[in-house]
């Protein structure tokens, strides 16, 4: 399941992740979204997504974030997100500026296409 609006996609993200729930992760995804740590490595589609995030997801570590930019052209949005993982002490493990595509189905609910974690921070 998605969102009902471009800004709330950080704190699903959030909360999905601290829970440590998978599939509801996943749902915020659209089924071929493609997502990208580095830029050149890439997963594609739910399948390969969960495989990319799974050893975070299973790591213990907190997500917080927040939105940097937002700009939406009719059923699409693209935002940069600053986000941090932190351990049980609180200490943060790493962070970055991500940059996503979001885009709204049919059902009205808004799921990421693209997911670049660190491409806020290249150059």
């Amino acid at each position: 399941m998605g969102v009902a609006a471009p800004h709330l996609m950080v704190d699903a993200f959030a909360e999905r992740f601290n829970a440590g729930d998978s599939a509801a992760v996943l749902d915020l995804y659209s089924p071929d979204a493609v997502f990208t740590y580095d830029g050149d490595e890439r997963a594609v589609g739910r399948k390969q997504i969960e495989s990319a995030l799974s050893g975070f997801l299973l790591s213990g570590l907190k997500f917080r974030g927040s939105v940097v930019t937002l700009h939406m052209n009719g059923d699409t949005a693209l935002t940069r997100m600053k986000w941090e993982l932190v351990d049980a002490k609180g200490a943060v493990t790493s962070s970055g500026v991500s940059t996503e595509v979001q885009r709204m189905g049919p059902d009205g609910l808004w799921r990421i296409v693209l997911d670049d974690v660190t491409g806020g921070n290249r150059d």
